[in-house]
């Protein structure tokens, strides 16, 4: 699908290849006060922004979790491992890891149908964290079937001597207002002292759900309280 491969170019400033994994993403499966199902046949766009939005505004400034998992489990439990993939540090070869992030100043931009934000991400490499400086963020919802998280490009260090810019793409396929959870397949890549590229599938974990007696769902028009 070419609104991936696109959004996939623009996310690998180092001239990495394509990513067909992003291109599974056909539909999103939305959960919502106890009802599942194809976003497409019971949300409008505007319910799949509003909802996202409020998501990120309960979480504004808290921690969540990445679980690597699959599209049919779509788990994320407490011993779940966070998504990794290879990076080359210098001549030594490793595994760079993101186990979850922080995403902060979280605003909403109707007229560009994003979810604009602040994020950190909490991220290591061979098992010792680095040390990343904040980055621009946005979810975008182009429509109720199609919702992209991307992270403009970041910088982390490793021990004060690795310097790496780093950028992530995620085509999102699940959101779960009840469990305060989205996933999808992601794509990330890293360039300066370690260099590497990584693609799978993982849950985004927020601490923060949606209460039996709220409603995230609410058209942009009607919730005054979002703008």
């Amino acid at each position: 699908m070419v609104k991936w491969t696109l959004l996939a170019a623009s996310a690998f400033v180092a001239g990495c290849a394509g990513l067909p994994e992003l291109d599974k993403v056909n539909e999103v499966y939305f959960c919502a006060a106890g009802r599942c199902g194809p976003a497409s046949q019971s949300r409008t766009a505007d319910e799949a922004l509003n909802a996202v939005h409020q998501l990120f505004k309960h979480n504004d400034g808290k921690d969540f979790k990445y679980c690597s998992t699959t599209p049919a489990e779509r788990s994320c439990a407490g011993d779940s491992p966070p998504w990794c993939h290879f990076v080359m540090g210098g001549p030594i070869p490793g595994a760079g890891c993101s186990t979850g992030g922080r995403f902060k100043a979280v605003g909403l931009d109707t007229a560009g149908r994003r979810v604009t934000t602040t994020f950190t991400e909490h991220s290591m490499w061979n098992g010792v964290p680095n040390v990343c400086q904040d980055g621009d963020s946005a979810v975008t919802v182009t429509s109720a079937d199609e919702v992209t998280v991307k992270h403009d490009n970041y910088y982390c260090n490793w021990m004060g001597i690795g310097n790496m810019a780093s950028t992530f793409v995620m085509a999102i396929d699940y959101i779960d207002l009840d469990k305060g959870r989205m996933g999808g397949y992601w794509a990330h890549a890293v360039v300066g002292t370690g260099g590497g590229r990584g693609t799978g599938y993982a849950i985004m974990q927020f601490p923060q759900a949606m209460k039996k007696d709220e409603n995230w769902l609410r058209t942009i028009l009607l919730d005054k309280k979002v703008r």
